[in-house]
């Protein structure tokens, strides 16, 4: 099965292929198919937002297509989860900040509070993955992954998921830079199921 992936995030959907390679889902970006990016302006229910980044590209394409979108959920401190770079950011403007500016930024505002809060802080990443059919018709499903957030970076920064370099991944007790690729599968094991629950395969 061919699907558009509605992101430009490549970092997203090397993650994906990853995920699914033993499977008939291919995975292709808008850029892929010569479709126009479609940007959507994004609020605090992304369930909501994976539909509607789905959405906009409805009619556009044959595939079915994939939109996702995620939180990063700390109990007990008042925050958007749904605005990641946002909270951080502040009153920045993200368009004239490059993607390791933007990750620094929000590295800084995470060890901060974390720092505030004693030094450890848990959390969890909730991702809601919303699939259009050319019909109009949507299924959705979610994945839940828990982490203990920290004010220590542990290897390399990726700059297109900053925050995993400041976390104990709950699955595995250990930083993502520690973890052996059986560890890594574990940790990302409840996006692959999401993904089987939507594509079953």
């Amino acid at each position: 099965m061919k699907v558009l992936l509605a992101t430009t995030n490549t970092a997203k959907i090397a993650r994906l292929r990853k995920l699914m390679k033993e499977t008939t889902v291919e995975f292709f970006m808008p850029t892929d198919l010569d479709l126009p990016v479609c940007e959507i302006e994004e609020g605090s229910d992304i369930a909501q937002n994976a539909r509607a980044k789905a959405l906009a590209y409805l009619g556009q394409t044959d595939f079915p297509i994939l939109g996702m979108d995620s939180a990063f959920v700390i109990p007990g401190v008042e925050l958007d989860p749904a605005k990641v770079k946002r909270n951080a950011l502040v009153d920045r403007e993200e368009s004239s900040m490059t993607r390791e500016e933007i990750a620094r930024a929000i590295l800084d505002f995470y060890c901060a509070l974390v720092t505030e809060h004693g030094g450890r802080l848990p959390a969890y990443w909730e991702e809601v993955l919303a699939l259009v059919f050319s019909n109009g018709t949507i299924k959705e499903a979610r994945a839940k992954r828990p982490v203990i957030l920290t004010t220590e970076i542990h290897g390399e920064v990726n700059p297109y998921f900053p925050l995993r370099s400041l976390y104990i991944v709950g699955a595995t007790g250990k930083y993502v830079c520690e973890q052996s690729p059986e560890e890594e599968a574990m940790e990302l094991r409840p996006i692959r199921e999401a993904l089987r629950e939507l594509f079953g395969e």
